[in-house]
């Protein structure tokens, strides 16, 4: 399955990196190597049964001290 995924990834970066080469477009081809190195990692971390934090979980770190703040002021 690991492997399925690799090749899928590799044969479409390619595909799309020869249509952005063709074209000169270096920031897109960058920003899509990011996105889908980005991708693999995570796809792979799933399979492998690593437990990943969800988004919410991020909101509710970054929003945690914004409502210990708001309650210390209106108590």
């Amino acid at each position: 399955m690991l492997y399925v995924i690799l090749v899928t990834s590799i044969l479409a970066s390619l595909y799309e990196f020869k249509k952005f080469k063709e074209k000169q477009y270096v920031r897109e081809i960058v920003f899509s190597s990011i996105l889908l190195i980005i991708g693999v990692i995570l796809i792979i971390l799933r399979i492998v049964s690593i437990k990943l934090p969800t988004p919410l979980t991020g909101i509710q770190i970054l929003s945690q001290p914004i409502s210990r703040l708001l309650t210390e002021m209106l108590s």
